[in-house]
């Protein structure tokens, strides 16, 4: 799943014909266009210094993976000189000469009790969480971004429900004054349903604020006014079908527990690597020298050798026995932090859970509610024209259909912000809304550092 996160990356753009607005045309999208959620994750995650941090480390710690590896190969040395030089033997004049000499040298490395081993996977382990790391920070700018996209998404629903039932209303007026000009309703009746048209147009203005409040917080995030929201891919069999599911999953998709049980193994390893320098090096040397007048005129001599070599610190003030120590600490300090992760991800994972159920639940009753709301309205219509209802009957039937459906479409985003939540505690989420197109380079020049 980490690996994914680096393949390669389409330009951004919307999933229809038309293309994500420039800078410029930030507030205006074009009329029409479809708002691509993956498109503006991307370039989101392309503007946010925090991203750009992670994506740092973690390049950072592929190049310690290359740096360690590097105790395995041999390492060669040349020393030269060149330059006057005075000697004087016992019973012999003083000599004052140019003096040369070089020397090369090659050392491999043939056992070192483990160090080299434990320091490759050491950093193999810190490349690993680095990768983590950067997934969790995705994935949280990835459902920030989607729970707003959600928000515009509702509000724009609700705006068009409100519009419809503007119309609806309207048909209840005109139905009440045909009834009042055959003498069968009072004006006092088509003053009710007159007031209730101007409630539910002046709700009309409340939605269009929300709806634009909606669009203002999107645009905080993806530094650009949303076009046309659509309706998000559905969690499907990427969601554990319970609780238990999720949290046998977590150990292994969690990115912000997998870091933690990385930052773990990367020092344990240090821990091995450590304990490696208590016991001697072994290792072979290959040298050649090259030396010309050395103390006094000797001429030019040349000597090689090839050696097996041992090393061993016998006492360094207790340096590498305090270090020792410093990372055994820091173990335990890891070990408290992956079972906080742990405990953490775990009950966030149950609150979801119980906020999604709970969503799940309402589904039946809501529809069937909207479904006896319906009869309800479209049987006291008749009725009304019968004289066998009031006009109280007839706004109050339209009423409670107007408002289940809101509860409607109020519970099916509250349903997928808790299955998106989910998802993001097990690292799925931008996978689920890119639909499976896989996220590429998002590293980005620093401003005024480096290419």
């Amino acid at each position: 799943m980490q690996d994914a996160i680096l393949d390669a990356i389409t330009p951004p753009q919307y999933s229809g014909q038309q293309a994500v607005p420039e800078q410029g045309d930030a507030d205006n999208p074009p009329a029409g266009a479809v708002e691509s959620l993956r498109d503006a994750i991307v370039a989101s995650l392309k503007q946010n210094p925090e991203i750009q941090i992670a994506v740092a480390q973690q390049d950072d710690a592929l190049y310690a993976v290359d740096e360690a590896r590097a105790g395995y190969l041999p390492r060669v040395d040349i020393q030269a000189g060149w330059g006057r030089e005075y000697a004087q033997a016992a019973s012999q004049a003083s000599t004052e000469r140019y003096r040369t000499e070089a020397t090369i040298t090659l050392n491999q490395n043939i056992w070192d009790f483990g160090v080299t081993t434990n320091d490759i996977r050491r950093a193999r382990a810190t490349y690993r969480s680095a990768q983590w790391g950067t997934r969790e920070r995705i994935e949280a700018i990835s459902y920030d971004i989607t729970n707003a996209y959600l928000a515009v998404l509702l509000q724009q629903k609700l705006l068009e429900l409100t519009e419809n039932e503007i119309a609806a209303t309207k048909k209840i007026v005109r139905i009440v004054t045909i009834q009042k000009d055959l003498g069968l309703t009072t004006p006092a009746d088509v003053g009710r349903a007159q007031t209730r048209l101007e409630n539910v147009q002046s709700l009309l203005l409340d939605r269009k604020s929300a709806l634009q409040q909606a669009r203002s917080a999107y645009k905080r995030l993806t530094n650009h006014m949303p076009g046309v929201v659509k309706d998000l891919p559905l969690a499907g069999n990427t969601l554990p079908e319970s609780v238990e599911g999720a949290i046998d999953m977590m150990e292994s998709h969690s990115p912000r527990l997998a870091q933690a049980v990385e930052i773990r193994r990367s020092l344990d390893r240090q821990y091995d690597s450590q304990s490696g320098t208590f016991f001697p090096r072994v290792g072979f040397q290959v040298q050649g020298n090259r030396r010309e007048d050395v103390l006094g005129k000797t001429g030019i001599a040349n000597d090689a050798r090839a050696m097996i070599t041992l090393s061993y610190n016998l006492f360094n003030g207790g340096a590498d026995l305090a270090l020792k120590r410093r990372i055994g600490a820091r173990l335990r300090q890891a070990d408290y932090e992956l079972d906080r992760r742990r405990r953490e991800v775990e009950q966030d994972i149950r609150i979801d859970y119980e906020s999604l159920n709970a969503a799940r639940e309402k589904i039946a009753t809501i529809n069937a509610e909207i479904d006896a709301a319906q009869r309800v309205a479209d049987l006291y219509k008749q009725q009304f024209r019968e004289g066998r209802r009031t006009v109280f009957d007839l706004l109050d039937s339209q009423q409670v259909l107007f408002n289940a459906r809101n509860s409607q479409y109020a519970n099916e985003i509250s349903m997928r912000a808790a299955e998106y939540r989910v998802l993001q505690k097990l690292g799925g989420l931008f996978d689920l809304v890119s639909e499976g197109e896989p996220l590429g380079p998002i590293s980005v020049p620093a401003p005024g550092g480096l290419n």
